[in-house]
């Protein structure tokens, strides 16, 4: 009770309170509220040395019992022994009373273990002056009180008020004894001046101990402080990403579908070069904007890898070919080679973002004619490599380009290059998913970059009949989309490819008028008003049988967990903002056995 009670009032640390600690140092005094944790902070200290405390005090306090029936008259050890029986009982109740947290406060404690080391101390005084009063053949002297204030200085672990006090009141009580007993007078000096020496000593110990037990106090408590505020300021800092990355893609996502549209409607040749100029710009700032959010998310441990197994070969073939049409318009042939059954197990999401980066780099930055995407397989590793035939990279510079915002060959700075985080993100996808990779090349000798991803199991996959692009589409469409501008966007662009669409704005409104008879796709965005999501729509429709053909979310949610969570309720997940030409394509598959 007492330590938990200590973990609430430091849950949230004030770390600007506890710099102002510092000055507070020299007097052994905090502000209340730090003091009193700095209390049970001393306390633990003082329950950590309890074995060494119970070891040294019980076994020195039975082998002096020893000593006395040993050594000393019957009438001396008659009265040393009960003493030291009492003394020895208060001694272990205090070890006992002392080690119970949860029960017992840390004033409390200290005021046991205080009384603990006086009793201990006043007994061995009256002990030796005990010894005074009868002729002894083996004289005791004053040593003993030497063990119990070292101890009381050293090892009990005392707030330093309670050491010095204790043990000034036990040192003046036994010189008050001899100087009443008759002691000589130069025997009384010679008593003070070591035992006040060695007790003016222990003092000095005792404040040097406690002065450096509160440093550490506060340098552990700003040291959590800091670990908190760097936490929070993570946690806000991937809100803050995750509320970006979704506002920002909403209208991009608009922005992209709405140009499309207006590409295919504009008829004259200077509009139709503007609107391409406006497309190519709007996938420039897509670019930009995956990059910046890609690699802030990386930075922040956003992302988790969600592995499976993939066949590789139909999968680059799916990947180089969206790059064929920038390969073309620079000169460069793309090439594949790759084993017709290889698979690999990994997280097909972050292999590609890496592959594709690799092949963007070699596109933008190489100045090849020949880029070649090789796959060969060793042991139970698939070797990915992406080899250029360009200007290649020296040994300084292959460290260089793995940084931030760097690009050696753009001093310009131009957009159409890019902002130089395509490689940063790909080491730290490597980092990621912890796959060996590197980069080999030589000044005028191209460059090859590289990465081996372990091997999988390979399984057939069905082949999906393809439609001419410019060919319509036709089958019903269901869109369920909260954002008004999008949902016109994809309404426009679906109803231009030649299907037939039903929209609406939120989940209840299609629950309460149901779907259409025919309904060939579902498409909704995962964010509606409500309590429910887009996910949770369609596991609705399905569980109550009014829908069971193929849906997609058309998301700018791009939480790690909401791409595995959707494959298992057999969901396709298309992130905004997306391609015209990437979402169509989808469609197209996803109406594949209904089209005609």
């Amino acid at each position: 009770m007492i330590d938990a009670a200590a973990a609430s009032r430091t849950d949230s640390l004030d770390e600007p309170a506890l710099l102002a600690q510092r000055h507070r140092l020299g007097r052994l005094r905090f502000t209340r509220l730090v003091e009193q944790d700095f209390q049970n902070y001393m306390h633990r200290k003082m329950r950590g040395r309890l074995v060494p405390v119970a070891l040294s005090s019980i076994g020195f306090m039975l082998l002096f019992f020893w000593v006395d029936y040993r050594y000393l008259p019957p009438e001396i050890h008659e009265i040393t022994i009960p003493i030291r029986t009492v003394v020895l009982v208060l001694v272990a109740f205090s070890l006992w009373f002392v080690n119970r947290p949860d029960r017992v406060s840390p004033q409390k404690a200290f005021a046991f273990a205080t009384l603990a080391y006086l009793s201990v101390g006043l007994a061995v005084a009256v002990i030796i002056l005990l010894c005074r009063t009868e002729p002894l053949s083996v004289p005791v002297t004053h040593d003993g009180l030497y063990l119990v204030l070292l101890s009381g200085t050293f090892l009990l672990g005392l707030p330093a008020r309670h050491s010095v006090y204790c043990s000034w009141v036990i040192l003046l009580c036994y010189l008050a004894g001899e100087i009443a007993l008759g002691a000589p007078r130069e025997m009384i000096i010679s008593i003070s001046l070591y035992l006040c020496s060695f007790t003016l000593m222990g003092s000095v110990v005792a404040y040097a101990y406690e002065y450096m037990l509160r440093r550490a106090y506060l340098n552990e408590e700003l040291l959590r402080a800091a670990h908190m505020r760097v936490e929070q300021e993570s946690q806000s800092k991937t809100r803050f990403l995750a509320t970006a990355s979704h506002d920002l893609r909403q209208p991009l996502h608009a922005m992209s579908l709405f140009i499309e549209h207006l590409q295919e409607k504009v008829s004259d040749a200077e509009a139709r070069k503007t609107v391409q100029r406006l497309a190519e710009s709007s996938q420039l700032l897509q670019a930009m904007l995956n990059s910046l959010l890609d690699i802030s998310r990386l930075s922040v441990g956003m992302v988790r890898p969600q592995l499976r197994h993939i066949n590789l070969h139909g999968w680059l073939a799916r990947l180089t070919g969206t790059l064929e049409k920038a390969a073309s318009e620079k000169g460069i042939r793309l090439e594949l080679q790759c084993p017709p059954r290889c698979a690999v197990q990994t997280d097909p999401v972050l292999l590609e973002r890496l592959v594709r980066n690799y092949l963007n780099n070699a596109l933008m930055h190489s100045e090849g004619t020949a880029v070649l995407v090789r796959v060969t397989e060793r042991e139970d590793q698939a070797r990915i490599e992406v080899i250029d035939n360009g200007c290649g990279l020296s040994i300084a510079d292959q460290q260089r380009i793995f940084e931030e915002f760097t690009q050696l060959r753009n001093p310009a700075r131009t957009l159409e290059k890019g902002v130089g985080l395509g490689l940063s993100i790909c080491r730290q996808l490597q980092h990621l998913l912890e796959y060996p990779s590197g980069v080999t090349s030589a000044p005028g000798k191209g460059a090859c970059f590289w990465v081996e991803v372990p091997l999988g199991r390979w399984q057939a996959e069905a082949e999906m009949p393809l439609t001419s692009q410019g060919a319509p589409l036709s089958g019903r469409v269901v869109l369920v989309e909260n954002d008004l501008v999008n949902r016109e966007a994809m309404e426009t662009l679906l109803r231009h490819w030649g299907l037939q669409v039903t929209s609406h704005a939120e989940a209840s409104s299609l629950l309460e008028q149901g779907l259409e008879s025919g309904t060939d796709l579902l498409l909704s965005d995962y964010h509606l008003e409500g309590e429910m999501n887009g996910l949770d729509l369609i596991t609705t429709l399905r569980e109550r049988g009014l829908y069971d053909g193929p849906a997609a979310l058309v998301t700018a949610d791009t939480a790690n967990t909401l791409s595995e969570i959707a494959r298992q309720a057999d969901v396709q997940v298309i992130y905004k903002p997306v391609l015209p030409a990437r979402l169509r394509r989808v469609v197209q598959g996803l109406l594949a056995p209904v089209s005609c």
